[in-house]
């Protein structure tokens, strides 16, 4: 195995304005189309939304969209990485805040179950985004799902439940609360506090026991 020259190393280490100017632009543009083509497709629905609609409203030549993206399903499939990665970081700020235990497993429920609840109800076009069966968009959501549960599972450790489907039964309490009420966050996230003291209760007496 050859290693780099100098030179390259150079340029690596040290890239030039110009390659850094057009790294930047490439990175805004993509993010342009990208906030161009969710405004449209929460707007329109993804059906109903073209890559011309997304050139047009993000003012760039539809060329370009394909530049950054092959196709539709691309671009519907990069979105739904944005909204899942959004989820997840806003998830792991709550699991590191200096508050209670049972606070953040109420922060980490409402945001990745009752704050899309309440996207959707902005839109029905958002369920497009965030109940997807496209493949891409598919595996997304479905390493978010893990993801979260990963995260649920540390917080439920660190109370000493380590209960087999304890994770299941955060979750199914998080579901089961937007068909009891109100569904803004204040009151979602006031039911959901009182059944997420009564599950750790209950299984906090279990891990003693």
């Amino acid at each position: 195995m050859t290693s780099a020259s100098p030179k390259s190393s150079s340029v690596l280490a040290n890239p030039s304005p110009a390659r850094l100017n057009a790294t930047i632009e490439g990175s805004d543009k993509r993010d342009r189309i990208l906030d161009a083509a969710q405004r449209l497709f929460v707007r329109y629905g993804v059906k109903r939304t073209s890559v011309d609609d997304v050139a047009r409203e993000a003012g760039i030549a539809k060329g370009t969209v394909y530049l950054s993206f092959n196709s539709k399903a691309e671009l519907f499939a990069a979105i739904a990485d944005r909204l899942c990665a959004n989820t997840l970081a806003d998830a792991r700020r709550i699991v590191l805040q200096a508050t209670p235990l049972s606070e953040r497993l109420v922060g980490i429920l409402d945001c990745y179950i009752g704050a899309p609840h309440r996207l959707v109800a902005q839109s029905p076009h958002i369920a497009e985004l965030t109940a997807s069966k496209e493949a891409l968009a598919a595996a997304a959501f479905d390493t978010l799902d893990q993801q979260i549960r990963a995260l649920l599972g540390t917080l439920l450790n660190e109370a000493g439940i380590t209960r087999d489907g304890a994770v299941d039964m955060f979750l199914a309490a998080g579901m089961g609360m937007l068909h009891t009420g109100d569904c803004a966050e204040q009151p979602y996230r006031s039911r959901l506090t009182a059944m997420v003291d009564t599950l750790m209760a209950g299984l906090g007496g279990d891990a003693k026991g």
